[in-house]
């Protein structure tokens, strides 16, 4: 027995070194240039910049087009030992933002301080989105002491606005080695079948035919499908889903996919990489998501007024209340807007804006066209989402008191932000020709970092934000809107939206009707609607579920000019959100209420 351990203990120690001694680099660019790298010139227009564009974690690696500058700039590794090895291979992600084309970007290795040999390049004539990049290359520069390798520009730097890059791996491939690269499970889930899917690289230099994929959640039963009909070459990705699906049900999770018999031989050259864990939630039920725009705009930027004119407002007018919006007026180009607020350029720096008009739908850049709008909107529509949001903002002079009341069917950690905005602002008159402007942002509440809340499913949560608005740009009271979301600042994710105007103390004007309260709200046993009618007219309403079913209705007859209240009995309603829908003559109007018992 103790010789059998012994042996263990050095087929581990064995493969261990083995899974060790080929990999020289492994960089997330915490720091640019990194601890024995140079720069060999423009050494500004590299830095660490607080993002994910590339599709890594924060920070990450970005050449900037300024300071500007015609020529080559060289972000290069420090000497790399490859002794022994005949092929290298690098694996980085990256994402382009394209100006207008004319450049070259690439990666070049040397040796001795030697002339550089491009392995890889490409000459954009676009922007690229995040995209891993994969390279294997056997020169002379291979198997020396002294190996160096470069990220390169090349070009007149004005013509790209930036250059991404993350997660850079250079290593000597094993001649077997497939990678478990992703597992592309939401972290948040309805509950039901799951397909549990993700993404296999091979890493090394022999094209892999056939593997196992495998799964288990938490220590359960592990599930097995074996994938036959592929031939993935050196850096090739295979996108599986894998056959069994798993029945989830509310909690928390541990999902383990590895791989296994690859290419008919049980395990590969490299072990190490295999295997992935993910943790995942599973909600109790899920709800209607209300998505969110945000956009970055100045009425000093003459594409902004084009954009809004030809494209979004006419958007905006297509889709009533199919969203929450919020406008951040930006302090460029040139004076900028006049309203911009330090708070805006904080959601700015979150998103890293470099240039308005820019435009974000749930935390991910739109694609800024009608068409694509409109798909993209109705996609996020539909995705399942966790949370009920509920407010009735009012106002009483200049200060505005929103109470929220957020009810979630998931456990996690989540940032809670509440947003004033003004519907139409007329004050922030620029050089761009626009002369209004909707939905622009005055404070955020308490600031722009929001709220961190540890939500449990099935509490519901509570808070109330009171806030003096006398030192704002606000030019009417009476037109502001509060917009409530839910984000998951790793991901930028936007989970769900909620806008309600603002009330004068708890009213609600009706055009030329009159005034419309209803009280209590939330309410537990009665309440009523409180009616202040200029004419007299026909009255009648109904409420609804969120189901669109019809839970209560009532004909109140023609009512003369003055005050009215109407009660009803909700009782027999279970607790939840609903919606009263008021048909005063030919004016109807609908508001919500919350049971709540």
């Amino acid at each position: 027995m103790k010789n059998l351990g012994l042996l263990f203990l050095f087929q581990f120690v064995f493969l261990f070194a083995i899974a060790q001694q080929a990999i020289y680099i492994t960089q997330p660019f915490n720091t640019v240039p990194p601890t024995g790298w140079t720069i060999d010139a423009q050494a500004s227009n590299w830095i660490a910049n607080n993002s994910t564009f590339a599709g890594g974690t924060a920070p990450e690696c970005l050449f900037y087009n300024t300071p500007t500058f015609t020529g080559d700039s060289r972000l290069i590794t420090g000497n790399i030992n490859t002794t022994g090895a005949t092929t290298l291979s690098v694996a980085f992600k990256h994402y382009v933002s394209d100006y207008s084309g004319g450049y070259t970007i690439g990666v070049a290795s040397r040796s001795n301080a030697g002339p550089w040999t491009t392995v890889w390049s490409i000459s954009p004539t676009g922007s690229i989105p995040a995209s891993p990049v994969f390279i294997q290359f056997s020169n002379a520069d291979v198997g020396s002491t002294t190996t160096q390798l470069c990220f390169y520009f090349s070009g007149a730097s004005s013509n790209i606005e930036g250059w991404l890059i993350d997660d850079l791996v250079v290593y000597s491939p094993y001649t077997l080695d497939a990678k478990m690269n992703s597992n592309t499970v939401s972290p948040y889930l309805v509950q039901g079948n799951v397909d549990i899917t993700g993404s296999v690289i091979n890493y090394g230099t022999t094209n892999v035919t056939s593997l196992t994929l495998n799964y288990k959640i938490n220590s359960g039963t592990t599930n097995t499908t074996t994938v036959n009909s592929i031939n993935l070459a050196p850096g090739e990705t295979y996108d599986y889903t894998l056959t069994q699906p798993w029945a989830a049900t509310p909690g928390s999770y541990t999902i383990t996919t590895w791989i296994s018999d690859v290419n008919g031989v049980g395990s590969d050259n490299c072990l190490i990489n295999d295997t992935l864990t993910k943790t995942v939630i599973v909600a109790s039920q899920s709800t209607v998501r209300l998505p969110l725009y945000e956009e970055f705009t100045s009425s000093t930027c003459s594409p902004c007024a084009s954009f809004n004119s030809t494209t979004f407002t006419p958007f905006i007018a297509a889709h009533p209340n199919e969203f929450s919006l919020i406008k951040y007026q930006m302090n460029w180009p040139g004076t900028g807007d006049p309203y911009y607020t330090t708070e805006g350029g904080v959601r700015r720096a979150f998103y890293n804006v470099t240039g308005v008009p820019d435009l974000f739908i749930d935390g991910s850049n739109s694609t800024m066209n009608s068409g694509g709008m409109a798909t993209e909107l109705a996609a996020e529509a539909a995705k399942a989402t966790f949370f009920e949001i509920n407010t009735t903002p009012t106002y009483t002079g200049t200060t505005i008191t929103v109470p929220i009341t957020i009810d979630p069917y998931i456990t996690g950690i989540f940032k809670v932000y509440a947003v004033v905005v003004e519907k139409t602002t007329t004050g922030n008159v620029g050089t761009n020709g626009e002369t209004s402007w909707t939905h622009v942002m005055m404070k955020m509440l308490p600031n722009a970092v929001g709220l961190n809340v540890s939500f449990t499913e099935g509490t519901q949560y509570t808070h109330t934000y009171i806030q003096n608005l006398s030192t704002t740009h606000v030019e009417e009271m009476s037109d502001l809107q509060v917009v409530i979301f839910i984000q998951q600042t790793s991901t930028k994710e936007v989970f769900q939206s909620k806008f309600a105007d603002v009330l004068l103390t708890g009213t609600q004007e009706i055009n030329s009707i009159g005034t419309l309260s209803v009280y209590p709200n939330p309410v537990a046993d009665f309440s009523n609607i409180r009616l202040d009618l200029n004419n007299s007219a026909n009255v009648s309403y109904k409420v609804y579920n969120l189901l669109g079913d019809i839970v209560y209705k009532e004909d109140a007859g023609l009512l003369p000019i003055g005050n009215h209240s109407l009660g009803f009995n909700v009782k027999n309603l279970t607790p939840g959100m609903y919606f009263i829908s008021l048909q005063i003559g030919d004016k109807k109007i609908t508001q919500k209420i919350t049971v709540n018992r």
